[in-house]
């Protein structure tokens, strides 16, 4: 039995989708472990808010706490909305490249032109990459001015106890 040397040309069309495939799951890969730190986050903060509200009696420093927690669990959860976007377009283009796979098969086992189909497909799924890459972008931007106003709060707090305690 002979192989139709067209066979290996539909087995490499086949696979650049497949590495966008892999391109695509390795961005994946590293969203949702972002994720999982920003919702831990938000958790961790909601936790401190309530036991600084569980307090009997509360100082100015306490209420400050609370609202700059407030405010940052607001930029988390945008963050954590984009996150999420980012992963959504990522697992869409994945499947878009398995579908664009499956129509190159499919094209030269039932012998039918599907190009247009195929290459639109494709495409799609490239662009909808760039959605993606371009949700973590902006969550990445973002990240950095939560963790300096992070960083600005409590050091306001600090130094107010330190004044305090002088």
């Amino acid at each position: 039995m002979t192989l139709d040397p067209r066979i290996f040309n539909v087995i490499q069309a086949m696979l650049s989708p497949a590495v966008m495939i892999s391109c695509s799951a390795l961005l994946l890969l590293s969203l949702v472990p972002r994720l999982s730190r920003v919702i831990d986050r938000i958790r961790l903060l909601n936790q401190e808010k309530t036991i600084i509200a569980k307090k009997p009696s509360r100082e100015d420093i306490d209420q400050e706490r609370i609202d700059s927690i407030e405010h940052q669990c607001g930029m988390l959860v945008y963050r954590a909305k984009l996150l999420k976007r980012s992963s959504g377009a990522t697992l869409l283009a994945i499947f878009l490249f398995v579908i664009t796979s499956v129509l190159i098969g499919m094209s030269f086992a039932l012998k039918i032109n599907i190009v247009t189909l195929t290459l639109g497909a494709f495409l799609v799924g490239m662009v909808i990459v760039l959605v993606g890459v371009g949700f973590a972008y902006w969550e990445i931007r973002i990240s950095h001015n939560t963790i300096r106003e992070e960083i600005e709060v409590s050091q306001a707090i600090a130094d107010r106890l330190l004044k305090k305690s002088r």
